[in-house]
């Protein structure tokens, strides 16, 4: 239930709890003066409701009308017991006639009747209509007339009050405090359910946001309701999420921008090292001879070569880490562009007796791609398999096929594989099979490396396969162009 409806209800509560009292009350008060509910219909029904005449009433107007024409008719007992037994059947009412000073009929369930406790002649308030008489509760109504002889007389309708009526007289102070503690307490309960659905969740974001204040963001804040604070609680909960996953990756970046320094100090050291030895053996006359001189300047140039190599490797790789390397994408018939880049290897390591062969099933391998960034990937690919292969007669395998709505390419070396625990880890940067890190086999440890950001920039996907011994199986996937968004 929404916070809205929650507070829509209590309000309405609220509304109704206080009208229902004040009706309730009104009908206590009522049946405290009037002395039974049928009596309240003669004040609150309309004026057509008289229309229709009871009984009862008949046999009232009846009456009266026989005190004016014919009133010593009241002195006959056979009359009045006639009209008394009238009125008890219709309304459980009994008549009871005073002359003068004297009672004159009385019934039998009446007898404990007293004259003083009867309304004098000529009286006609009604301020407290229902009397208890001999230990039970009655309504008296009074019709005064004179008697042909001029005497006073009266006619009691006397009317038991109703047991509800009788309950209420006796009981009215405590209903009224009854009534009263209700509508305190459903006041109360109903302000405190519907603040308690409220403050108790905020009370709960409060001491979240005071923890994540503090730097904790291990503990998950509970969603307790689907209302508008349960909302509110699963806001603050993914912002916990994503601003704990912020504060990881931001410690895992420095991490790796720690380990990044220490990499690029260590693989950049190495060359320099030797650069320097060489120059200081050329100006110490180690090198003697031109022969010689030649030699070192020689080696001098390859590892300037290196490092020029290393340091643009470098850079490349943090471009991609920024996503700062413009990629300017383009349909290629990868197939066409595979089988060109084949064509040119082969001529590139026609002198170093490496086999190369491509296979290329029929399908469709229209793909959108940067030329240049996929050429470095297979470049690097083929450098890392050729830098590590130990046998004189190197075999490259390339073979390209479709697999659903992807482009595959797959690579396979004649090298001495890779061990399947370092599988997961050939493509982190600055990692090389050796353990030693030594680069004597050349490269910066970034290749594979700076292929899977780049295959990752094209929406594709890039993995190894391999068992020591039986060579290494290099493969990506690109999307073909109809699926390119």
């Amino acid at each position: 239930m929404s916070i809205r409806l929650r507070l829509l209800l209590s309000n309405l509560a609220m509304i109704l709890v206080p009208i229902i009292f004040v009706c309730l009350s009104a009908l206590l008060v009522a049946l405290l003066f009037r002395g039974d509910i049928k009596e309240l219909r003669n004040i609150y029904l309309p004026p057509e409701h008289y229309d229709h005449m009871t009984e009862k009433n008949q046999i009232l107007i009846d009456v009266h009308k026989e005190t004016m024409k014919n009133p010593g008719t009241f002195l006959d007992q056979s009359y009045l017991q006639k009209i008394d037994l009238q009125l008890t059947k219709t309304g459980g009412t009994s008549l009871v006639v005073r002359k003068g000073k004297q009672l004159i009929y009385v019934p039998k369930k009446l007898t404990g009747l007293e004259m003083n406790e009867l309304p004098p002649f000529g009286f006609f308030g009604e301020v407290d209509p229902v009397e208890r008489i001999d230990h039970q509760f009655i309504s008296i109504k009074k019709l005064d007339f004179f008697y042909p002889d001029g005497a006073e007389g009266s006619l009691f309708f006397v009317t038991d009050a109703s047991s509800f009526a009788k309950f209420v007289r006796t009981s009215f102070p405590i209903l009224f405090i009854g009534l009263i503690i209700i509508l305190i307490g459903t006041n109360g309960l109903l302000t405190y359910y519907v603040s308690r659905s409220i403050i108790r969740p905020i009370r709960g974001l409060q001491k979240a946001a005071k923890r994540m204040e503090e730097g904790d963001l291990t503990l998950p804040i509970p969603v307790t309701s689907k209302d508008e604070m349960g909302q509110l609680a699963q806001g603050f909960e993914e912002m916990r999420v994503r601003l704990k996953e912020s504060i990881e990756k931001q410690l895992a970046y420095e991490e790796n921008r720690k380990e990044l320094i220490a990499n690029i100090s260590h693989d950049l050291k190495t060359p320099i090292t030797t650069i320097k030895g060489y120059v200081e053996g050329i100006r110490d006359g180690v090198a003697n001879s031109p022969e010689k001189i030649d030699r070192y300047m020689q080696t001098i140039h390859s590892k300037s070569n290196e490092l020029d190599h290393m340091i643009d490797e470098l850079f490349l790789y943090s471009k991609l880490d920024l996503q700062r390397l413009p990629f300017h994408f383009e349909q290629i018939r990868f197939d066409h562009y595979l089988q060109d880049f084949v064509e040119e290897l082969r001529f590139d390591l026609e002198e170093k007796r490496v086999e190369i062969a491509l296979n290329i099933e029929k399908g469709d391998y229209l793909i959108i791609g940067d030329r240049e960034h996929l050429k470095r990937v297979i470049t690097n690919i083929v450098d890392n398999s050729l830098k590590y292969i130990d046998k004189p007669d190197k075999v490259l395998s390339f073979h390209l096929s479709t697999v659903d709505e992807h482009v595959l390419f797959k690579m396979t070396d004649n090298g001495p594989g890779i061990a399947e625990e370092n599988l997961s880890i050939i493509f982190d940067r600055f990692y090389r099979v050796d353990t030693a890190r030594g680069t004597e086999k050349g490269g910066s440890g970034l290749g594979l490396s700076i292929a899977k950001r780049i295959i990752e920039e094209h929406h594709g996907s890039i993995w190894a396969e391999s068992r020591q011994g039986q060579g290494t199986t290099i493969s990506f996937t690109l999307n073909k162009a109809g699926e390119e968004k």
